[in-house]
């Protein structure tokens, strides 16, 4: 790896380390991007919000949280087809099609997940951690990236923006 490759690398884990205001939580990782920027995401008298934690590693993971919260009047039952139940894509900024998509890594079980809610009552879900090199692998460069978490509730799906991160990985 060159020199300038590797300063180059290093000022992007420095600004991807140095974004935002937040704190590190409890596991050390921190809130990359804050609340989701298209706000929550409502569906059938569910809500479902979310953000990206960002763990300060070279190259740098990312694990997507997503809150899960009945604003109907009546008990409810979400049902995700798969173990996975939260999953993660990533986007160029701009695009509608992903250049990377969590699915396609994650190796899931196939029985069905039901979360049942209680009128105003919320559960938190994770997405599986992924790393930058995961994320960019041989074919994408190093460069800003839009992060969202997405889910697939009785059958639909669910897109919650989680704002954009820097990626770099060494070459």
């Amino acid at each position: 790896m060159s020199l300038s490759n590797v300063l180059r690398s290093l000022a992007a884990a420095t600004l991807v380390a140095c974004t935002g205001a937040s704190t590190p939580t409890s596991d050390g990782s921190t809130p990359g991007a804050g609340s989701p920027r298209g706000g929550a995401v409502v569906q059938d008298g569910i809500e479902y919000t979310g953000d990206v934690a960002v763990m300060e590693s070279f190259p740098v993971q990312l694990r997507g949280r997503v809150t899960i919260a009945n604003r109907s009047g009546e008990d409810r039952t979400v049902i995700f087809p798969d173990g996975c139940v939260a999953l993660l894509r990533v986007y160029r900024p701009g695009d509608s099609e992903p250049v990377w998509d969590q699915a396609g890594e994650q190796m899931c079980t196939m029985a069905l997940v039901p979360l049942a809610l209680a009128p105003g009552a919320s559960r938190e879900v994770s997405t599986p951690t992924a790393s930058g090199h995961d994320i960019l692998g041989e074919e994408l460069p190093d460069g800003e990236y839009r992060v969202a978490i997405y889910l697939r509730p009785d059958g639909g799906l669910v897109e919650i923006d989680a704002g954009t991160v820097d990626l770099a990985i060494p070459r």
